[in-house]
Formats: structure tokens, sequence, C-alpha cells
């Protein structure tokens, strides 16, 4: 199996100093994209070019790369002789494409990081393959009470995970349902670093929509100085590719508040502690307002990661919270009150109205599609959860 990823006629190095070279890395593109399952292609200094297939690491390559072959292939997909020397300075992040043919590009998400290897400056560059098409969502892997409550007229709704748990692509498959439904009449307008999925080909079949996309920092700044553009452009949905910082976070609130839709993603990997960041983020001097009305306007929190699935392949699992109006009154005592006890009344919230971790895995693995070592991992999280929270609970009766 693992042989059968391997790039055929592999060359004996790979350099960009003929336009030749430049195909053979290419070529390597085009054949990891035929490897079925294929999400992450991982390039160093002094190691062989790994792939991440249906969540395993495989050998690409069987001969290990130079530190020379790995610059050159920064300097292709970088645009620049100094390629090296700024990924010195910081870590770079952009997007790359491939021209096929005429009718076909392939474009890649990538990153490039200094590190070291054997005590010598080295290159780490990972490379995620962007769909053509934005997916589909499948309905059959969300639970009932989530899948309508996503599609909002205002309001926010918070998509959470860690990095590769399938963020960008659940927000992309949210907008492709928008756009083919047609009474939406949405105007869409995306910010995203960089721009993941393009909506080219279902703008072609969706004449009631239009979808507007910006990278940042390319076309603007930052993300908020994207959202407050947004707001003169008569949008319907507003999607932000990241709220990583609270000048982000009130932005997002503000075009809430003004009657539009905003889907943005944050890095959590359950519903409380994704209140915990927004806490955490937030200026202290600003935290109560800010906090309140950020549980005004939250709509939908939904949280998932990506784990291996029986049929070799990877399925989300998910905690969400669906928030109505006596929630947000539980959660406002909660914050007045003492704010850091807010996570903990979430955490109570999700288990009485919404999906734990630890149920979504247990209807999974009932219906075959996981491991059953999965429920007893998240069981054991759980009651890691339950002593933390006694901890918290008895501290603020303490006060």
């Amino acid at each position: 199996m693992e042989n059968s990823i391997l790039f055929p006629r592999e060359p004996s190095r790979f350099s960009m100093i003929r336009d030749e070279d430049a195909k053979e890395v290419q070529r390597l593109f085009i054949h990891c994209k035929s490897v079925p399952g294929l999400s992450d292609i991982y390039i160093k200094s002094g190691r062989p070019i790994k792939a991440r297939v249906h969540g395993k690491i495989k050998s690409v390559t069987s001969r290990i790369l130079d530190h020379a072959e790995v610059r050159d292939i920064l300097v292709m997909m970088y645009g620049g002789n100094n390629a090296e020397i700024e990924v010195r300075k910081k870590p770079l992040d952009n997007a790359y494409s491939i021209r096929v043919d005429r009718d076909t590009t392939l474009r890649y998400r990538w990153s490039a990081t200094g590190t070291e290897y054997n005590g010598n400056f080295a290159i780490a560059i990972v490379l995620r393959e962007l769909p053509a098409v934005p997916p589909r969502l499948d309905k059959t892997h969300f639970q009932e009470g989530l899948f309508d409550s996503l599609f909002t007229e205002r309001g926010l709704v918070l998509i959470c995970g860690e990095t590769g748990s399938g963020k960008s692509t659940l927000m992309a498959g949210i907008v492709t349902e928008i756009m083919l439904d047609p009474e939406s009449n949405a105007h869409i307008i995306e910010y995203a670093a960089p721009i993941e999925f393009v909506y080219d080909e279902i703008q072609k079949i969706s004449p009631s929509c239009e979808v507007d996309q910006s990278a940042v920092p390319d076309h603007l700044g930052s993300f908020a100085d994207g959202i407050r553009n947004s707001l003169r452009r008569d949008p319907d949905i507003i999607l932000i590719g990241e709220s990583r910082d609270a000048e982000t976070i009130k932005a997002a609130l503000l075009a809430s508040q003004t009657g539009h839709a905003v889907y943005t993603t944050l890095h959590s990997s359950t519903v409380p502690t994704t209140f915990l960041r927004l806490i955490q983020t937030l200026p202290v001097e600003e935290m109560n307002s800010v906090l309140g009305s950020l549980i005004d306007m939250i709509q939908v929190v939904l949280c998932q990661e990506l784990i291996p699935s029986l049929d070799g392949k990877r399925v989300p699992l998910r905690e969400w919270l669906v928030i109505n109006d006596d929630m947000r009154r539980e959660m406002l005592k909660a914050a007045s009150q003492n704010v850091m006890t807010l996570p903990y009344v979430v955490g109570e919230l999700v288990s009485k109205y919404g999906m734990t971790r630890l149920r979504n895995a247990e209807l999974l693995a009932e219906k075959g599609l996981i491991d059953p070592m999965y429920v007893d991992k998240e069981r054991l999280a759980q009651q890691k959860l339950v002593i933390n929270n006694e901890l918290i609970s008895g501290n603020s009766g303490g006060e």
C-alpha cells in the first residue's frame, strides 16, 4: 500500500534552473492529485517528500531532498529569488497554481517555515490542494437540528476546530448550498487568507447569487479591514477566514448587529473552549459589553475534528450548540456574575440541549463508522472535564 503512492519516474533531483526542471515539480503535484484521499504534501530539507492520505502520512518519493532542492521549489512557488531570505525572517503563506491544460488548473495553499535539520537551517513546506469545485455538504453527517440551523439570515455562526479539521471545507459547503438555492438571492462577500475555494463554476448555474472574494493581505490589510469594507457593499452574508484577534471579533460582531449573517472560524476544539478563547482574546476593559453582545448575536457554535473511519477515510467528530433566547439568559447571567464560569455554563447547555463530542462519538460508533476506541477516548476526556468543572464551580461558589 505504501508503494502505491510513490512518484513514478522520480528525477535524480528537483531544480528550477531550467523550465523542464520546474515541470518535474509540477508533474509531482499532478501525480499527488491522482492519489485518492491525499490532502497534504510535506516537503522538507533532508527528508523525502511525504503526503497525508486519509489521515496517514506516507512517502511520495524514495529519495531524500537536499536543502537546495527545497529552496528551489520554494522559489518557484514564491515567485522570487529572495524566498529563502524572507522565510528566514518569518513564515510564508500563499497560493500556487499549475495550469495542466486549457480546461484544468490545480490550485494549492502553501505554507513555508524555517526549521532546523542536523544543526543547519532548513525549510519545511506544507501544501494543500484547493478543489476546483467547492464541496456539497453531506446531510448524513449532520445530526437533526443542526443542518438547517447553519443557514441563518442574521447573527454569527462560529465554525471551530484545530488546523486540518475541515473548517474551511465546511464553510465552503455552506456557501455552495446557499448558491444552489434558487430562492436565496444572496450577495456573499468572503475574506480569506488565502482564498481556498472559488465559486466560478457554481456561479454559472446560480444566477440568483453573487459572490465576491478578497484575499488578506493581498487585497485588504486585515480581516477587520475587510469586514468594514463589506458593510459598504450591500452584503447579505459575510465570510471571514479566521477571527484571530479582538479587532476582527469586534468587527464581525458589528456586521452581525447590522442585520447580516456572518460566518467565521476560530481555533478551538469544543463549544466551552470557544467561549474561553473569546474571553481570553477580548480586552479586559471591553469584556462585559463585547461579550454580552456576542452572546446576543451568536446563533450556532460548531466544533469539529476529522478522525479515521473504519473504511480508511475520515469522518467529522462534532460538538455543537444552537443557541436560543433561554440559553442566552443563562449565559448572560453567568457572564455578569463571574465571567470565568461562562465556559462551565456553556458546557452544561451543550450536554442538555446540544451535542457533545462523546455523544457524537457514540452515534458514529453505533453506525459502524468509527472504532469504539474513540468513544473510550472521549469518555475519558469527559471525565477529566467534569472534575475540572467541579473545581471551577467550587472555587466560584466560595468567593
